[in-house]
């Protein structure tokens, strides 16, 4: 379980006194790094091309094809009772008892 980005109470107090600087310093650092760098953790991987459009219309095929996997296998036993009853309805009893 990931803790929470804010720690025990003490960080939400402090603040820098050269705001400015810092962003500077920010801006160049990330100007000297490769374009490779910048991307997130999250942005590689499995994670990240789940979140592309490839991955989204992956995941909605795969939601639908699931779905009906689900339904015909639930609804399986109960068609072959409806079909039997109107087998029975239709022909007769198959027993000579």
């Amino acid at each position: 379980m990931k803790k929470g980005k804010q720690g025990h109470g003490l960080r939400k107090f402090q603040t820098s006194k050269n705001t400015d600087t810092n962003k500077t310093d920010r801006d160049q650092k990330a100007a000297d790094k490769p374009a490779e760098a910048l991307l997130d953790d999250d942005e590689t991987g499995f994670g990240g091309w789940l979140k592309s459009a490839d991955g989204m219309d992956t995941m909605k095929l795969f939601v639908i094809a699931n779905s009906i996997v689900v339904v015909s296998t639930l609804a399986l036993p109960h068609v072959q009772t409806v079909f039997d009853i109107l087998y029975e309805a239709i022909y007769g009893s198959d027993s000579y008892f």
